[in-house]
């Protein structure tokens, strides 16, 4: 037979390249997944936004919230010593306050928060405050950050055997790098939760965390009270 009238060999299905559906898959693409942000809102829900740094680094030498209690919808407004608990929401290393308390550590970092009777007004607010900071050096890059010996944790080497005499030997040695500006799944809802107030203090929250218990903890730590009576 000629080999150019041969049909064309099946494809080899190799372990671990096979095109597995996700186990939410249908939901996803069908939008029948059910999101914290679907859940109908008690009465009287207040909404909450943030106010964020403005920079990378810096020294925050004084927080002006004035006009943003004076702002149209706006309840309550708080700040890091407003926190009944502890400030900190690192739930293995514990340098991650809630809200920043002197020092900025990365654009973005959330510095205040605002509760409002809706989303818009919150948000609205949340853009009022005056921040006098001082900026200081900030590291923007990983190869400044690796150049400053600047980690978020000590360096970890796993090895086996003679790993250093066997590169020494190799008859072949690639060097190279790669950079990815992925920074999460995209099938994963988004941040949000619904805090519900129980009674004698406790709280029931609905949150789209991949990790319960361990909201559960920091919520405890957050407002000072045990964890059994967060749900």
């Amino acid at each position: 037979m000629n080999d150019a009238c041969a049909p064309p060999a099946a494809p080899v299905s190799a372990p671990g390249t096979a095109a597995v559906p996700h186990e939410s898959a249908v939901l996803h693409v069908r939008g029948t997944a059910a999101y914290t942000d679907d859940l109908p809102e008690p009465r009287g829900t207040l909404h909450a936004a943030l106010g964020v740094s403005p920079v990378a680094h810096g020294r925050l030498r004084q927080l002006d919230l004035a006009a943003v209690h004076g702002a149209p919808g706006v309840v309550d407004v708080i700040a890091a010593a407003d926190l009944p608990g502890v400030n900190d929401v690192g739930p293995i290393v514990h340098d991650d306050p809630i809200l920043a308390d002197g020092t900025l550590h990365f654009a973005g970092q959330p510095v205040f928060a605002v509760a409002a009777t809706s989303v818009d007004a919150a948000r609205r607010a949340a853009t009022l405050a005056h921040m006098d900071i001082e900026p200081l050096p900030a590291i923007l890059t990983i190869d400044a950050a690796l150049a400053a010996g600047s980690y978020v944790l000590p360096p970890v080497h796993v090895t086996r055997g003679d790993a250093a005499g066997a590169l020494a030997h190799a008859p072949h040695r690639i060097r190279g790098a790669i950079r990815s500006g992925g920074q999460d799944h995209f099938y994963l809802e988004g941040q949000s939760a619904l805090a519900v107030p129980q009674e004698d203090g406790g709280m029931h929250v609905h949150t789209s965390t991949q990790h319960p218990g361990e909201v559960q903890h920091m919520v405890s730590r957050a407002l000072g009270i045990d964890a059994c009576a967060v749900v």
